[in-house]
């Protein structure tokens, strides 16, 4: 599988010198390039990124900028990203230690550049890699702690009364409040996971059968099952080729 680079440069020139190099060190990649941090957070969201290089000055036209900072920031929050190798290029004489610290970046390259410096740090990356699917953890916050779930150990997630239930594998149901399907599903970009109703979301790789005509979707190993929405029935026919 390649892996997928994406590289955030608001100056043409050295967005396209680091495109270059990034392929000359590995060919085997994808690359993708944005030159500013919306088009960036797009990409990243709609995208699974394996190795993410970020100009901290994004904005020239603002002094004191460092608007890539908050950029990594936001990808950091992205359950898939927590570990995904960052590498900030910065004209600044003395990068912050926060860039090294609560966002672990794995290094930075300076302006102007050093070709050598830039392939051996992009080698260092790209034996990294991020988690996909199954492999990815979600982070729920409870009384101001972070608990990442296995998206594997997950069967199904139900919304009650604005508190999300993690219905596990192993039987238990941790909760969790304030947190909506439609964050989950707009924040983690996780294959295994579709919804079937306003309120649920059920994880396909635990999934029996299905039975469209009376909405309703039964559970590996007894399980337990849920209804299918009647907004939803189109989209987890297809989901499920039509049904079982």
């Amino acid at each position: 599988m390649k892996k997928v680079v994406l590289i955030v440069e608001d100056d043409a020139d050295q967005l396209e010198m680091l495109r270059q190099l990034v392929w000359k060190t590995n060919e085997n990649t994808e690359i993708y390039t944005a030159d500013n941090a919306m088009q960036a957070y797009k990409i990243f969201m709609e995208k699974t990124i394996d190795v993410l290089l970020a100009d901290i000055i994004l904005d020239t036209s603002r002094p004191g900028d460092v608007s890539g900072i908050h950029l990594v920031e936001s990808f950091r929050k992205v359950p898939k990203y927590m570990f995904t190798p960052v590498i900030f290029v910065t004209s600044l004489e003395d990068p912050t230690m926060y860039a090294y610290t609560d966002l672990n970046c794995i290094g930075y390259i300076e302006k102007p550049f050093d070709p050598k410096q830039i392939m051996r740090l992009v080698e260092r990356a790209l034996n990294n890699t991020t988690m996909r699917e199954k492999e990815v953890s979600l982070s729920f916050r409870k009384d101001g702690i972070w608990y990442p779930i296995r998206v594997e150990e997950i069967v199904y997630m139900e919304s009650i009364k604005h508190i999300m239930h993690i219905h596990l594998k192993n039987g238990s149901v941790p909760e969790f409040p304030y947190v909506t399907c439609k964050q989950i599903m707009e924040e983690s970009d996780v294959g295994p996971l579709v919804q079937c109703n306003r309120s649920t979301i059920v994880n396909k790789d635990y999934v029996e059968s299905i039975d469209i005509q009376n909405k309703y979707i039964v559970f590996k190993d007894n399980l337990g099952r849920v209804d299918i929405g009647v907004t939803y029935k189109k989209k987890i026919a297809t989901e499920f080729g039509n049904g079982s």
